[in-house]
């Protein structure tokens, strides 16, 4: 027994000496990485551990309209390009337009796809690596992958090999850079407008998560895709931006900075990873530069033929730090400011000022680099500006100015774009949607349950002052919703329209090509597939608005009218009154019923198009049934 204790407890001696072995082998090992990061790649004076790249978005080549885009793409490589001379070019979805000359229809055109293989082959003479993917136009009539409709797979640059989500390795002599597309691109892809969301089925889930934790081993990972996580959805539920949460950055496009509405669309995700949506090349010609210095992601949107092209590497901007991936403790320890000055002409002078105080001239160190030393141990914490100002032969003075910290104080990024990219915009039009119908439904309901309404509701405006006017016109109204909920037929009818919006099929049409498919609220079939559309809803809430509440409203008036004893009035005053404003409604939402779907799906969506068509007939119905209903006469309105 004594020799078996013995045996046990030298047993658990060794078990824990090797554990605490391993233990300090570790922490030297670790010890000695942070000593050799701080001591060996600190930015310095020289061009080491730096390289950077160039991003356009939604090129939109179009056979209809645009003519310049494709000429003015190849314009920009045989210039921009090289002058630039970057790694690598993104390009993140919406390559062709595929839009038909009425811009209701899509479909995928040969034509567009030949000039945009030919644009990014002549861009090939002065960057080598052209990485690609499907953006909504690109999908639009698509019924799989595989299919010969998908034009991605044969004219792009990487859709023969990659016809989905792929992963790029660019290895550096300091390192490897992973660069992760992600599409989201429905698949089958219906025509216009049902994908202007994204959704990604499990196996292209799985398929992305594995490219995601093959790149861990990188010093970067960098994904891009065409639609901003605000607009992607996920079949397992799972949110993309905890799939992407070892990402430093992901670049997209697709909302085009919303016409020039929101210019700047930058977020700073939760887990630490920055999104950042560029501007598009279509109408705007903007594409973008970013410049990885010391594993540090830095950028500039620029336009166009607008010269220089200006990056400050060392220190970053202050806004789009990105602490969780990037090693910022680099800036401190760094030894020079750093700045990429690309230009068409020749750099005759560059002044820095930190604070508005002048720091000194930036040199050139190799190439497009300029450094300037300095000792950012003299920085007090918090917020500063460095502000550049550079002379060139031939675009004379530019300035620079961006904000940057040392101890991690990081200043919001602009609320709109932010705000954008951050929102779930699917689950906020579901909640917006499902809450007008819940009103909606709650008023029809509540009233229909008051035998009176006078005793409660209108004692109000009798003790007001201030408010009377408008509590006047608010009773008033509800009155007129109260008697359309005191006649079963007309209460029903209402309810049971809004609960076929709701659950019913809105139409049966040619979602793509020689395949019928059937829309709902919350989702369309076609194909074989279910696909969570989202912009539906965004339809619901404007059927709702324009059509059910409004036809509620009137319907309520022409009643109203009648007990008011209005119908003996002159013929004027009646089609003032009731012909005209429901004219105006079925007239509006017979342009709607069809101009609308007809255009995108056919004429069978307008045959066989339950929401709008029948909306109409449904309009007709209920203001038939009012016209002839008899309703005791009131002495005066409330």
């Amino acid at each position: 027994m004594k020799v078996v204790a013995c045996i046990i407890l030298l047993s658990l001696f060794l078990i824990v000496l090797v554990f605490v072995s391993r233990s300090v082998q570790n922490n030297i090992d670790r010890n000695d990485r942070l000593r050799d990061q701080q001591s060996d790649v600190i930015p310095g004076g020289g061009n080491e551990n730096l390289f950077w790249f160039v991003q356009v978005s939604d090129i939109h080549v179009s056979r209809y309209r645009g003519f310049g885009r494709a000429p003015d793409l190849k314009a920009f490589c045989d210039t921009h390009l090289k002058i630039i001379k970057p790694k690598l070019v993104i390009a993140s979805g919406d390559l062709t337009d595929a839009k038909c000359s009425d811009l209701d229809g899509s479909k995928q055109f040969h034509d567009e796809w030949q000039t945009y293989h030919e644009s990014f082959k002549y861009c090939q003479q002065f960057v080598k690596t052209w990485l690609d993917l499907r953006g909504n136009h690109d999908a639009f009539d698509t019924p799989a992958l595989n299919h010969k409709d998908n034009l991605f797979r044969q004219y792009s640059a990487q859709g023969k090999d990659h016809p989905s989500s792929y992963s790029y390795l660019h290895q550096e002599p300091f390192g490897k850079y992973s660069f992760v597309a992600v599409d989201a691109s429905p698949n089958p892809g219906p025509k216009r407008p049902f994908n202007f969301f994204g959704y990604i089925r499990k196996d292209g889930e799985t398929a992305l998560t594995t490219y995601l934790n093959e790149a861990k081993t990188s010093n970067m990972t960098i994904a891009f895709g065409h639609y901003p996580t605000s607009l992607i959805g996920t079949q397992s539920g799972n949110n993309i931006r905890n799939i992407l949460s070892n990402v430093t950055a992901y670049l997209c496009g697709h909302l085009h900075t919303l016409a020039g509405i929101v210019p700047q669309m930058f977020a700073r995700h939760k887990t630490g990873m920055l999104e950042l949506e560029l501007g598009d090349w279509k109408d705007e010609r903007i594409y973008r530069v970013l410049a990885v210095d010391h594993d540090i992601l830095s950028i500039v949107d620029v336009v166009k033929d607008r010269w220089p092209v200006v990056i400050i590497t060392n220190p970053k901007e202050a806004s789009l730090m990105a602490p969780v991936h990037e090693p910022l403790y680099r800036i401190n320890k760094s030894t020079h400011i750093r700045i990429l000055i690309f230009t068409d002409g020749e750099v005759n002078n560059i002044d820095v000022y930190i604070d508005s105080i002048y720091w000194g001239k930036a040199k050139q160190s190799d190439g497009p680099l300029y450094v300037l030393p300095w000792k950012p141990d003299k920085i007090s914490p918090g917020v500063h500006s460095i502000k550049v100002v550079i002379k060139d032969s031939l675009n004379g003075e530019y300035i620079k100015e961006q904000l940057f910290s040392l101890d991690g104080t990081s200043p919001l990024l602009p609320f709109k774009g932010r705000f954008l990219l951050m929102l779930d915009i699917a689950q906020l039009a579901q909640a917006i949607y499902c809450f007008i119908v819940v009103v909606y439904i709650g008023v029809l309901v509540l009233l229909h349950q008051c035998n009176s309404l006078e005793s409660h509701l209108f004692a109000v405006v009798r003790h007001s002052s201030i408010f009377k006017p408008f509590l006047t016109f608010y009773n008033s109204w509800l009155y007129r919703v109260w008697l359309v909920t005191k006649i079963n037929n007309i209460y029903y009818s209402l309810l049971g329209a809004i609960l076929y919006v709701s659950f019913g099929p809105w139409l049966f049409g040619q979602m793509m090509e020689g395949h019928t498919g059937v829309v709902f609220v919350w989702g369309m079939f076609v194909h074989g597939s279910y696909l969570p559309v989202c912009l539906t809803y965004f339809y619901g809430i404007f059927q709702v608005i324009t059509f059910n509440i409004p036809l509620t409203m009137l319907l309520g008036y022409h009643l109203n009218y009648k007990q008011l004893g209005y119908s003996r009035k002159t013929l004027c005053h009646t089609v003032r009154h009731i012909y005209f404003p429901f004219l105006a409604l079925i007239l509006f939402q017979t342009y709607i019923a069809s101009s609308e779907f007809p255009s995108a799906y056919g004429t069978r969506a307008l045959v066989l198009g339950p929401l709008r068509t029948g909306s109409i007939i449904f309009g007709l119905v209920m203001f038939y049934i009012v016209r002839n209903i008899k309703i005791p006469r009131r002495s005066s309105s409330p």
